[in-house]
């Protein structure tokens, strides 16, 4: 009973101890949890501050190198600054020097002084030939079996305004010195028009525009010396030059026409010395494609002839030419064909004579230095058609530069004339030629 009686005192004394220590056991397991919790919270407020110092540090790393950039940026913009202030200084006293010459007059003469150029044109003619009218220089042939200076050509060239140019051409020759062109003219007028007035080769064919250093061969065809004499057709006068519509399916079509007073040529050429010549032509141009084009011209020319009583001479012209240049080896390869078919009609007091003659010149360009052309014509003097003769013509140039070229040349005349002078038969021949051109200036031997 006594043991009893103990130990249920024993277990009232230690049942609130249990029950105070089970409670210190659940307050201490809720404030380890308050505790991790807690420490969650530092961690994650860690983190955030990582990520801003994080951030901060990498806004001070770019700010930086923007910097360093920055200062290596102004010094170059510093420098680019200071050398356009160094130019801009230079263009000022620069174009401050250019008005002070320009008001005295200085720069001004200067820029109106005209292209001046200056060639030469020489040969050595051999003839199998002993026949003065061969030999001599003239109206007909150059000269034979000898040297001869044929030209000297002062050119001066200059655009007089914006709207207008002129040229001169003066030639020198031991016997005298005559204008060979001179003339102005104004571009771009109403109706698509050029107007030229003064001294010049008039628009006739292929070949009458050319002076003779610039002929594909030494000489002029024969059927156009019999026509119009080695000095071409040409005079003093004024010519107009309308642009077309597009005609006949062409790239460009052109109309020319012109009247002038002719040059002295004597009386066995078609037109009289001094007379009103009435020129027209027609040209059609045709690019066939990038590297080639073709045209045609129809031509006719007017004016009284050496006959009596004022009678008039007429004369046509059907003129073809075909250029093939290729893109981009025209320095090495060329080739150019001019033909021109002719007709002449002259008036008489008792008949009416009609006449034919053509001619047909090519060129071709084997590479940087040399051309090889030939050339073969037809003609029947203007005022006898039983008169006749043929020319056949093979030529090699070689061109130094632009400014020098030496032409070695072979023809053959087989003629069929009567010269009055001689009383007899003119004789056929072989000639050979030498021919050395050379320019000075910026006139060179170019073509029309």
């Amino acid at each position: 009973m006594k043991r009893w009686i103990f130990n249920f005192l024993v277990i009232l004394l230690l049942f609130p101890l249990h029950l105070i220590n089970a409670q210190d056991v659940k307050a201490s397991g809720q404030a380890m949890q308050d505790s991790i919790a807690l420490l969650k919270t530092e961690i994650m407020r860690l983190k955030e501050q990582n990520k801003v110092f994080g951030s901060r540090l990498d806004s001070l790393i770019s700010a930086q190198s923007i910097s360093t950039f920055t200062e290596d940026g102004d010094d170059d913009i510093r420098k680019l600054m200071e050398e356009a202030s160094r130019l801009s200084e230079k263009e000022e006293v620069e174009e401050e020097h250019v008005n002070k010459r320009f008001l005295s007059g200085v720069r001004q003469q200067q820029g109106l002084n005209p292209n001046i150029s200056l060639g030469g044109d020489f040969f050595g003619g051999f003839s199998s030939s002993g026949n003065e009218y061969i030999s001599d220089p003239g109206d007909v042939l150059y000269g034979n079996n000898g040297f001869f200076l044929r030209e000297v050509e002062l050119g001066l060239e200059s655009a007089l305004d914006p709207f207008t140019r002129g040229k001169s051409f003066i030639s020198i020759t031991k016997d005298e010195i005559s204008i060979e062109e001179a003339y102005m003219e104004w571009l771009n007028l109403p109706l698509n028009m050029n107007l030229k007035v003064g001294i010049f080769y008039s628009e006739f064919g292929p070949l009458n525009r050319y002076h003779d250093h610039a002929l594909p061969q030494f000489d002029r065809p024969r059927a156009l010396v019999n026509l119009f004499s080695n000095k071409g057709l040409g005079g003093t006068g004024v010519a107009t030059s309308f642009m077309l519509p597009k005609l006949l399916f062409a790239d460009a079509s052109t109309l020319d026409l012109t009247v002038l007073r002719g040059t002295e040529t004597g009386d066995r050429f078609s037109f009289a010395d001094k007379s009103f010549l009435y020129i027209g032509q027609f040209k059609n141009f045709y690019d066939i494609n990038q590297n080639s084009y073709f045209e045609f011209r129809l031509s006719g020319v007017t004016g009284k002839n050496p006959s009596e009583s004022g009678n008039y001479s007429y004369i046509g012209s059907l003129g073809l030419s075909y250029k093939w240049v290729p893109m981009g080896r025209e320095k090495y390869r060329t080739f150019d064909w001019k033909t021109e078919l002719l007709y002449s009609h002259r008036t008489e007091n008792t008949l009416d004579i009609n006449t034919k003659g053509f001619y047909s010149s090519v060129q071709n360009k084997l590479n940087a230095r040399f051309w090889i052309g030939g050339r073969i014509g037809y003609s029947e003097l203007p005022f006898d058609p039983d008169q006749y003769e043929w020319d056949y013509t093979v030529n090699l140039d070689f061109w130094q530069s632009e400014f020098v070229f030496t032409r070695l040349q072979y023809q053959y005349n087989r003629r069929n004339i009567y010269h009055p002078d001689f009383y007899s038969d003119l004789p056929s021949d072989h000639s050979v030629i030498l021919q050395i051109c050379w320019a000075m200036g910026p006139h060179k031997h170019e073509a029309y």
